[in-house]
């Protein structure tokens, strides 16, 4: 897997360049855009809100449209905004994705929960892991036990599932360590730097942590193990965090450079009815238009459809966006092996929404609430699904299928 995720993709790059390169050059598109529309996007100070002022600001200047960014607090609203059309794009990335299609924590909502939501394109590949101060004396994972103090960011299903895994892998209860609760994920590092968490979940993008890397002391990331160092501890810290792939870190701050960590591809959704013309275009655009806004910001590089394809090719995890799909056949980088990818992606996707659905119904005729930390809502889920022949793990369903 670490030399899949490192693999040279020069070759693929030249082919994708000649391709999008001569799809361009066709007439010019007569396509009525909307007069605006919105991007939900993770909170400012982040690098994909950053990524998206970037992109947004080009296209706007370019089309005239108002692209606005809509920076939301936690991977539960982007969700739900996106279902309630308080945006047209939403940022994503699987795990988030898996999360939402369990309807786990802040998803269990009918709003958050499973819908028909699609990729529209990469945003950035983003490595994620844990850190410690520079001085720290947790020099690995093995040396994180009983006491130590771990931030926390429970109203963020990722960042709180970084931390599960991490538990998991050290067979660790919540109750073992100091858990220092955080409400945004600025606070998961700030806590760090102020020496009231001896260890957070965070990635190495962010401009928070470029800040936490410049204090006195640094910071100092922890690599992640290789499965064979201990194979059973290694599948419990995978079967949380299934929608991640390990590689030596080669983007971010200084000190993550040459680490193995976890690597997430960070991308777009659009809703499953969304308009196929309204993302044939406007991913068309983001691609053919990539040169002008890829020094606008220091990650933009990565919003290429290179990476698109690259994800593709190690084995989608998310189904695609029909008009996304539509650009990909325009320029013949389609294969048959994504559309049979994409069409069982799309029946599990389908029997989760349907199933969900149908769970809701049976708890609102039965007078129970379906939300968060709902125990009610949670055992009759959790029994629809046992009964009903459907995985308790989104994610590890769409793993199965590897």
């Amino acid at each position: 897997m670490n030399k899949k995720f490192v693999t040279s993709i020069a070759a693929l790059a030249v082919g994708v360049c000649l391709s999008a390169n001569a799809s361009a050059q066709e007439a010019p598109s007569t396509y009525k855009w909307p007069d605006y529309f919105n991007v939900i996007t993770s909170a400012v100070g982040t690098a994909n809100h950053s990524l998206a002022v970037a992109w947004t600001a080009k296209f706007s200047t370019d089309t005239g449209v108002k692209a606005r960014v809509k920076p939301s607090p936690n991977g539960y609203s982007r969700s739900a905004w996106l279902a309630e059309g308080e945006g047209r794009l939403a940022l994503s990335q699987a795990s988030t994705y898996f999360d939402k299609m369990d309807a786990a924590l802040g998803f269990a909502s009918p709003a958050a929960g499973p819908s028909d939501t699609r990729l529209f394109g990469i945003s950035a590949i983003s490595a994620w892991g844990y850190v410690v101060r520079g001085n720290s004396d947790i020099k690995s994972l093995d040396d994180i036990g009983p006491g130590t103090r771990i931030a926390y960011a429970e109203s963020t299903p990722f960042l709180a599932a970084g931390i599960d895994a991490l538990l998991a892998y050290r067979g660790l209860e919540k109750s073992d360590v100091s858990l220092i609760e955080v409400g945004s994920y600025s606070a998961n590092t700030t806590v760090l730097t102020e020496e009231r968490a001896d260890v957070t979940f965070t990635g190495p993008l962010s401009g928070i942590n470029y800040q936490a890397e410049a204090t006195p002391g640094g910071i100092r990331w922890l690599p992640l193990p290789e499965r064979s160092d201990n194979p059973e501890a290694y599948d419990r810290y995978r079967k949380i965090l299934p929608g991640y792939s390990p590689g030596i870190n080669q983007t971010g701050t200084e000190s993550s450079i040459g680490i193995l960590l976890d690597h997430s591809f960070q991308d777009y959704h659009v809703r499953g009815d969304e308009d196929e013309e309204f993302v044939y275009q406007l991913y068309k655009w983001t691609v053919e238009h990539h040169d002008e806004y890829k020094d606008d910001y220091v990650h933009a590089k990565m919003m290429s459809l290179e990476n698109l394809v690259k994800y593709l090719d190690q084995g989608a995890l998310e189904p695609l966006a029909d008009g996304t799909i539509r650009y990909l056949k325009e320029v013949d980088l389609w294969k048959p092996e994504y559309q049979a990818r994409q069409d069982a992606l799309i029946a599990l996707a389908e029997r989760q929404v349907e199933a969900f659905r149908a769970a809701v119904d049976e708890a609102r005729e039965r007078g129970i609430t379906v939300q968060q930390g709902d125990q009610e809502w949670i055992d009759l889920w959790k029994e629809y699904r046992v009964s009903h022949d459907i995985p308790l793990s989104f994610g590890n369903a769409v793993r199965a299928l590897d």
